[in-house]
């Protein structure tokens, strides 16, 4: 059948940081060198990017005359950690959500069963 597919690990992501992003080696050769296809590391690259300035509060798209020089702003960049904490929230979180999660919600609920109304009304 076909390959298995697992999700990446620290390391990979370390490399995918080291290789690409400090030797600028090109997306298919980082690929090679860590054994994983061109579309997996491109993909991590992509969903990995970090804004700095979104996580100190210097960002601020209505005021961009106000926004804070330096390195840190210059755009968004690959973060193996930042990608690592990204990878474990997507992995955590529910894929369905919720309807009944809110406590006002479900005391509501209750509250128009116990009277007596029918779901549909509800």
């Amino acid at each position: 059948m076909g390959q298995q597919y697992s999700h990446l690990s620290s390391e990979e992501r370390i490399l995918i940081e080291k290789l690409h992003c400090e030797q600028h080696l090109s997306i298919r050769r980082t690929a090679e060198e860590i054994g994983r296809d061109k579309s997996t590391v491109s993909r991590e690259l992509r969903r990995g990017l970090w804004f700095a300035s979104n996580e100190n509060g210097s960002y601020r798209p209505y005021r961009p005359k106000r926004l804070k020089t330096g390195p840190w702003t210059s755009g968004p960049f690959y973060s193996a950690l930042a990608a690592q904490r990204k990878a474990d929230l997507r992995r955590r979180g529910s894929r369905k959500p919720r309807r009944m999660d809110s406590d006002r919600l479900r005391a509501w609920v209750l509250d128009s069963l116990r009277r007596g109304w029918s779901p549909e009304l509800i």
